[in-house]
């Protein structure tokens, strides 16, 4: 599967892991040989990438890089055929209701984190596949993004949606008031 655009979001979070390993050599040269062109940026809190490790990236990779804090983001998903993502609730439908391919990346160094209950369930339904930052560059050049299954927006599917995310909670709650 070819990945002439791809789209990094980080939310409303700092996730400088995810920032780096997206942009780290062995990433680069992954998306390169995936024929990636453009790779754009929501880099929310953390830190942007550098206009000289920018112009590096476009001279070195021929991958055009388009980074920003925060904007409306729908033509980004819409453009792209691979989304990167924390593995945060919202990012996960967006990726699934705009029926775009999406590895996301559990930010391991949370605390209580259940971004990785929610990786592993839509992993385990074929949905999406997801890694921690460490492991970006490898999954990057080895997944097949075309085994994944598209997500019916039926209401049914939106319900039983909801129903995870509140039963997740329940748990995380009830887990926490026993401590």
């Amino acid at each position: 599967m070819h990945l002439k655009t791809v789209y990094v979001t980080v939310g409303t979070t700092k996730f400088d892991a995810l920032i780096k390993a997206v942009t780290s050599e062995a990433a680069l040269e992954a998306l390169q040989s995936r024929e990636c062109r453009k790779l754009i940026l929501q880099h929310g809190n953390s830190e942007p990438v550098p206009a000289d490790v920018s112009r590096r990236i476009s001279q070195q990779y021929g991958i055009q890089l388009e980074q920003y804090t925060f904007r409306p983001n729908i033509e980004d998903i819409k453009a792209s055929d691979l989304i990167i993502g924390h593995a945060g609730a919202g990012t996960c439908m967006d990726i699934l209701t705009n029926g775009k391919a999406g590895l996301i990346v559990v930010n391991d160094e949370l605390m209580d984190n259940h971004q990785q209950e929610l990786a592993t369930q839509l992993a385990s339904e074929q949905y999406l596949h997801y890694c921690k930052p460490s492991q970006l560059a490898v999954q990057l050049a080895t997944l097949d993004f075309a085994s994944l299954r598209a997500y019916e927006s039926a209401s049914e599917n939106m319900l039983k949606f909801v129903n995870a995310l509140d039963e997740l909670m329940a748990n995380r709650w009830s887990h926490s008031a026993n401590k």
